[in-house]
């Protein structure tokens, strides 16, 4: 990871990443997110996320956007912290 920035504020999340055989940089912009807490579990709910790959951004429309995803137990005290 080269990049990551997080604004609890606004619920913001961007980072970049340079996989290797990638020649340039993915960045990545979360511009609004929930978390959620369902008992002991976390979720991110992510509602308007882009990236710089016209091919991911309708990959992350069909899978991604709008849809619970769970977050390991083990970033629970980093969760914590933003929420």
């Amino acid at each position: 990871m080269i990049n990551f920035k997080l604004d609890s504020k606004t619920h913001a999340i961007a980072f970049e990443i340079h996989p290797k055989g990638e020649e340039d940089p993915i960045q990545f912009k979360i511009n609004k997110y929930k978390l959620l807490r369902e008992g002991d579990k976390f979720f991110i709910e992510i509602s308007d996320m882009e990236t710089n790959r016209e091919w991911m951004n309708i990959g992350i429309e069909n899978f991604v956007s709008s849809k619970k995803i769970e977050i390991p137990a083990q970033y629970e005290k980093l969760i914590r912290l933003v929420m």
